[in-house]
């Protein structure tokens, strides 16, 4: 069986290593989610949004719905249609 050091002490090979996330990064995924939301949901003047941030995506999707296809679909986030 392998060493298994105490609570709270770090293992020694870890010792003066950051593991994790690097500080500062961020996770964007509420951000994308809401402007697939706008964008799905642009034709649909019943659509009740989720968060004020889908609300102005769903505003934009409907002024520019094409730019934000395009946009989208360069970044991996959405099927081109």
């Amino acid at each position: 069986m392998a060493f298994q050091p105490p609570k709270g002490v770090r293992p020694p090979q870890l010792e003066g290593k950051r593991t994790g996330r690097p500080k500062g990064s961020k996770n964007w995924a509420c951000a994308w989610r809401d402007a697939i939301w706008g964008n799905n949901n642009r034709f649909d003047d019943e659509a009740c949004p989720p968060t004020p941030g889908a609300a102005l995506w769903q505003d934009l999707a409907e002024h520019f719905p094409m730019e934000l296809d395009e946009w989208l679909f360069e970044h991996g986030r959405q099927d081109f249609a």
